[in-house]
């Protein structure tokens, strides 16, 4: 599994790469506009979270790594359903694979990473809120940058749409980033009990021996 991961990691990151820099040589991207995609920094989330797993069991797996997993999983599989479901037809992509890769089969990589390895970790409702802070930080980002020369990343943070709009679309992702972490979290508990190893059954106690009267001798008795 460790040669897999690494694998994974370096075939993300190779189509990341790919994709940057077709996008900054043949589109209308700059540099200083990179961070303030989403797809590019959920694509780095999985890279660290597949290389941070690497030489740890399932057992001694940390609990950092674990969350990281889980929510890098989740924001992969925000960032495919967006860009399919809304970005897509407004797009011509020059490297057809790379687009591919980082738009949803990273998404399929960390996803059946979560479910097949799994994790022995026990991770509560409060690690599930988690899931929200690295694109807290990201939005927080935006605003900043917003203010300072009016850049938007994205048509639907717009703030020509107006402000309950932008709003209502950021809640509604993030709505359903907590549920997509929420059914990993299941998912991932169940998978834990149900391959669980069965405990070996105690071995059965020998039975005391009753004790009975011994006669030694003539009107003398003795109890073992």
């Amino acid at each position: 599994m460790t040669i897999t991961r690494i694998v994974a990691a370096l075939g993300i990151a190779s189509a990341l790469a790919t994709q940057a820099w077709a996008d900054l040589s043949y589109g209308t991207f700059t540099w200083d506009q990179l961070p303030g995609y989403f797809t590019p920094l959920a694509n780095v989330a999985g890279i660290v979270a597949l290389l941070g797993s690497v030489g740890h069991r399932r057992r001694t797996e940390p609990r950092w790594v674990a969350i990281m997993r889980v929510n890098a999983a989740t924001y992969l599989v925000i960032v495919g359903a967006v860009y399919w479901a809304v970005l897509a037809p407004f797009t011509e992509p020059i490297f057809p694979w790379a687009n591919a890769v980082i738009h949803g089969g990273s998404a399929v990589i960390l996803v059946l990473d979560w479910l097949v390895v799994g994790t022995r970790r026990r991770l509560t409702s409060r690690h599930l809120w988690s899931v929200l802070v690295l694109p807290g930080m990201w939005l927080g980002y935006l605003m900043v940058r917003g203010v300072v020369d009016g850049w938007v990343p994205y048509p639907f943070l717009d703030p020509a749409r107006g402000a309950i709009a932008v709003a209502g679309s950021l809640l509604g992702i993030a709505a359903t980033g907590v549920i997509v972490a929420g059914i990993l979290h299941l998912l991932g508990a169940l998978r834990g009990r149900i391959m669980a190893p069965v405990p070996a059954p105690a071995p059965a106690q020998a039975r005391p021996h009753e004790a009975r009267p011994v006669t030694r001798g003539l009107g003398s008795t003795q109890r073992i």
